[in-house]
């Protein structure tokens, strides 16, 4: 059964909508609110539940598009259908960058009804869909080695072969992620994805990631900040709706930025990593970006406080760092410069380099921790990356 939420601009356009929804022959269950499209924030709770969202708004334009772009902030893989009279091009454009699936007008064309309802049902009832775990990497200042650590977590979740993993490079600044993870440049960027995001489909989503290995990829970041800022939110979901399917694990990489995309990233992630260090202006923005967490609300629960370059004997310890920022830590990273100089100067993750340093042990208890491994020994995991990974040097495999 589908769940809709429809608001609409009065009982005879809701009857109408109705008539459409009964002639699908779709089971759902539908609740509905009267008003304009700004007050659908105020229906939040009942929305999140929902798989259709349906506005009907005869009086809507491109500023009035706000309550729907919250919203759909919100509940990133709702599929929202807008109805208004004569739609313009510039409201449509704009409607399908804040996440909105379709654009219908009066009268309402019943088989676009029918194919909306038919196509969530299906997503609903697919066997053996996959249905990635998100998990975003972010930070409050730049150098606390939220990309280090994200391209060795998603190197070390492709060592379980049966687990496909993408990497999204979201940093606004000059996205390294693909030099670190491969030393090359990218066949396409996010925001060259983004510029034909209304063609999207797996066939150009292939075209434009970065194949690192069989079962690990890369959407490579901007490089320019100028283009990273043209990056739109709802671009950005229909990306997200659509890896979601196609991955087992996905990790985003958002560094310290936070804009309109990456807090819709956080929107759509099922756990937060927040990369802290023991340091007295990494904490004071830590604590300041885990207050925005809670603001924007994703619980406690969801966020998980790493640090990085942990130094047991240093002044701030761990009992005065979660102090300071009001949350438990829930794992650390050593510090290991020799390790990490190396892996930079050749290309290559650490967890393929240098497996057995403390740095790389201690990312794949973390990639254990988001991504629970289950049956699977931790022992193999390593050793199959070494096999795997494309054009590693003899010469950096440890022990001969």
């Amino acid at each position: 059964m589908i769940d809709i939420f429809l608001i609409a601009a009065s009982i005879e356009h809701a009857q109408r909508i109705v008539v459409r929804l009964e002639e699908s022959g779709v089971r759902y269950r539908l609740h509905t609110a009267f008003g304009p499209a700004r007050q659908l924030p105020m229906h939040a709770r009942v929305v999140r539940g929902a798989d259709l969202l349906i506005v009907d708004d005869a009086n809507l334009n491109v500023r009035g598009l706000d309550g729907i772009e919250e919203t759909l902030a919100c509940a990133p893989t709702l599929h929202c259908m807008l109805v208004t009279p004569a739609p313009s091009t510039a409201l449509i454009g704009a409607a399908l960058r804040v996440g909105v699936r379709q654009v219908l007008s009066w009268p309402l064309d019943r088989q676009a009804v029918v194919d909306a309802l038919a196509q969530i049902e299906a997503r609903r009832r697919e066997p053996g869909r996959r249905h990635a775990r998100v998990v975003t990497l972010a930070s409050s200042k730049g150098g606390s080695g939220t990309t280090l650590i994200a391209v060795n977590l998603a190197c070390a979740l492709a060592a379980r072969r049966e687990r496909r993993v993408l990497l999204i490079d979201l940093s606004q600044q000059f996205a390294d992620a693909s030099l670190l993870m491969a030393n090359r440049p990218p066949p396409m960027t996010l925001v060259d994805l983004c510029s034909r995001n209304e063609q999207l489909d797996p066939a150009l989503f292939d075209a434009c990631a970065m194949h690192v290995c069989p079962n690990l990829d890369l959407l490579a970041g901007a490089g320019d900040p100028l283009k990273a800022a043209e990056l739109l939110p709802g671009q950005l979901d229909r990306i997200l709706t659509l890896v979601r399917e196609r991955y087992d694990a996905v990790l985003i990489d958002v560094g310290p930025s936070l804009n309109p995309s990456t807090i819709r990233a956080l929107a759509h992630s099922d756990a937060i990593c927040m990369v802290v260090r023991q340091n007295p202006l990494y904490l004071h923005g830590a604590r300041r970006m885990l207050d925005i967490f809670r603001e924007l609300g994703h619980p406690a629960s969801k966020v998980r406080v790493v640090v990085n370059q942990y130094d047991k004997d240093a002044q701030i310890n761990l009992p005065m760092l979660e102090r300071t920022l009001g949350a438990k830590v829930a794992h650390q990273l050593p510090r290991d410069d020799q390790h990490v100089n190396d892996a930079l100067s050749r290309g290559v993750p650490l967890v393929a380099c240098a497996r057995d340093s403390g740095l790389a042990q201690g990312i794949v208890l973390l990639a254990n921790m988001l991504w629970p491994a289950g049956a699977e020994r931790r022992r193999s995991m390593l050793g199959r990356l070494l096999a795997t990974w494309p054009n590693l040097p003899p010469q950096l495999k440890p022990g001969g």
